[in-house]
């Protein structure tokens, strides 16, 4: 595959843009479950080699909006609810809408059903973004479980989203994506 293939876009009069926000929001709600739920059996961090940080969503808050995380705690159903998980759910929700708005443009973004768009938010993100903010060790000083574990995460939240999206704007619009032809057989 060349690369300017990836630049190929769709017909603007099949794009649905309203539709594509409304599915990002639902996927980028339900994906960040699909992501909190990787980190059960795949934790992204292992604090090893006497490493004591928090994890950059905290860092994060703290460090760039001037909010500590520990201090603005909320209870629900008996437990102690931080604002680190509604940030995950932030993230989730930006990165949902963004994507599913560019698949009605660029249908290469969809590649894999989606993991190819977990893969780059792995390596722009955490690999290269989040050391360089200083929001955790350069991936030189990270053992290795911890980032094939937030690649394997979000190949599975991206490919989440992307099963959402498929489906509902199939459901939605009684189409196809914007680049399959409406004669083909293959919907």
């Amino acid at each position: 595959m060349k690369i300017k293939e990836f630049f190929v876009m769709t017909a603007p009069e099949r794009r649905r843009y309203g539709v594509a926000l409304f599915i990002g929001v639902i996927s980028g709600i339900l994906s960040a479950f699909v992501k909190w739920g990787a980190e059960v059996p795949l934790p992204p961090r292992t604090f090893s080699g006497g490493r004591d940080e928090f994890n950059p969503p905290y860092l994060f808050l703290k460090d760039y909006l001037g909010i500590d995380p520990t201090q603005a705690i909320f209870h629900f159903s008996e437990h102690i609810i931080n604002p680190v998980h509604i940030t995950h759910i932030i993230f989730s929700l930006t990165f949902a809408i963004g994507y599913c708005l560019v698949a009605e443009v660029f249908p290469k973004v969809k590649l894999w059903q989606g993991a190819m768009a977990g893969i780059i938010a792995t390596v722009a993100v955490h690999w290269i973004f989040i050391p360089l903010m200083h929001l955790s060790p350069p991936l030189s000083g990270i053992p290795p479980d911890e980032y094939i574990s937030e690649l394997l995460g979000h190949i599975f939240w991206f490919w989440t989203i992307e099963m959402i999206r498929r489906d509902l704007r199939n459901r939605i619009t009684r189409q196809p994506d914007p680049e399959v032809p409406l004669d083909s057989p293959f919907r």
